[in-house]
Order: C-alpha cells, then structure tokens, then sequence
C-alpha cells in the first residue's frame, strides 16, 4: 500500500513534541525575515506548515495528493487556523496557482519524490510563483549519508500517544536504477496490545547536494544556505541525517 494514500497512518508520526520543536525552529529561521504570504506546495497533511500558520503567517497548501489535502483542510480546522488549499503537483504550480508569494516551501522531503530528471523543473515552478527577493525553502534527508552508510533499517523511538504508543519501522532497499524503496512496518498499541499492524511503501530518488546548490547557482539565487534541520547555526553536513535549504530570489535588476 502506498503510503500516502493513508493519511491517518501518515499523521501517526507527529507528536506534541515534534510540533512544539518545529515552531521553534520555523520562529528561529523566519520571524526576522520579511514574510507575509506561505505556500508549502507540498503540505502533505499539514503537519509541518501549521506552525507557520500559529506563526502568524498566511498560508496556502498545494499537493499532488487529493487524500492528503483532504486531511491537510481537518488539521487546520482542528487548530482553528485559516488556509487555503489547492490540489496542484509541484511540477506545474504555474498553471495551478495564479499569484506569488514572499516565502516557497516544499515540506517533507518532497523534492526526493521528483525524479532527478525534473529536479531543475521542480525548483523552476517553485521559482515561478516565488516573489523577486523571495525565500525558497524546503527540507530532505541527507541521501549522500543513506547511500554512504546503506544501512537497511532505520528504528524511530516509540511515539507516544493517549493510552499507548506507535512502533515506527523503516526497511530500506536499494534499486538498482538509483532509486530507493522505504518500506515502513507501522504497530500501534494501546494499553500494551497491538491493535494494528500496518505495512505501506514509498519511492524516493536521491540525489545531492552538490546537485541542488548548483541549480540554484544557475538560477541566480542568493545567500544558499544549507544547515541541519531544527539547528540552523550547524552547517555541517556529514552526519545530518535531515537538513534544511533556504536561498533568496533575486531581483530582474540584479541580473542585468
């Protein structure tokens, strides 16, 4: 089963905790900045754009997937927040979304859902409805680090929730056209006995850093930044196993 076909199975992930974490990170790197307007044009369920929304910021969610926007509106109105959805793949955001905004963001390690193929055209269509003097941002897996370990499966520790807790398991495999198969072993608990036991599957292609500083280079864009997910002020790389990108848009006049 593909794995965001469920988004219940999908939101399984993200504790209190992690929301309170991901709003202190998104204040830290964005509050000095000059925004207003946010697209997450890969919001997903929302779970990591609703803290820009308790920010303050207006928010607009796009996604490829009709089930996960469909969670993405439930969320929002749980926390009473305000939004705007539209269903669009972020490989043609300029015929879905009419307007531009100060801050592009894709969520979720997204980008690795593009084949490497449609890396500059995914960042061309972001650019697209991205304001000049704009933020770009989006987060990924470190997949240099994945491919250099290879290590097969990836434990989370047990997410703890109402009267019992989510066991997280990722088997890995490595295909031989460059691509990955993540393969994720969901058990949920409640009162210690498993009440369901759920198998689902997502295929990634990684690619590197090296890879999109460069298409942001040829696009012009300024300040490139690359830092540890949730700990900006760390930029090394190495043994990150999730980071962060943010660059600012330039302006036509700068490029003269």
């Amino acid at each position: 089963m593909l794995y965001y076909d469920f988004p219940d199975a999908y939101d399984l992930f993200y504790s209190e905790d992690f929301h309170i974490a991901t709003l202190k990170y998104y204040k830290k790197i964005f509050s000095t900045k000059k925004i207003k307007d946010v697209l997450d044009c890969t919001i997903g369920t929302g779970m990591l754009t609703i803290p820009m929304a308790k920010l303050g910021f207006n928010v607009t969610g796009s996604d490829i997937n009709q089930k996960m926007l469909r969670k993405a509106k439930i969320n929002f109105a749980k926390e009473k927040l305000m939004s705007n959805f539209v269903r669009s793949d972020i490989l043609n955001l300029s015929q879905t979304i009419k307007r531009d905004f100060d801050l592009v963001m894709s969520t979720g390690n997204s980008l690795a859902h593009v084949q490497n193929v449609n890396l500059k055209k995914a960042f061309s269509q972001m650019d697209s409805v991205l304001k000049p003097g704009g933020l770009l941002y989006f987060d990924s897996r470190n997949w240099e680090l994945i491919l250099k370990r290879r290590q097969r499966f990836y434990l989370f520790n047990p997410i703890i929730r109402d009267k019992g807790r989510v066991n997280y398991i990722q088997v890995w495999d490595y295909n031989r056209d460059g691509s990955m198969v993540f393969n994720f072993l969901i058990f949920e608990e409640i009162n210690n006995k498993i009440i369901s036991k759920r198998q689902f599957y997502v295929i990634y292609y990684p690619f590197t850093v090296e890879t999109i500083r460069l298409i942001l280079e040829e696009m012009n864009y300024q300040n490139i930044q690359f830092f540890k997910m949730g700990d900006p002020e760390n930029t090394n790389l190495q043994n990150s196993n999730w980071y962060s990108v943010m660059a600012t848009k330039p302006f036509p006049e700068l490029l003269k």
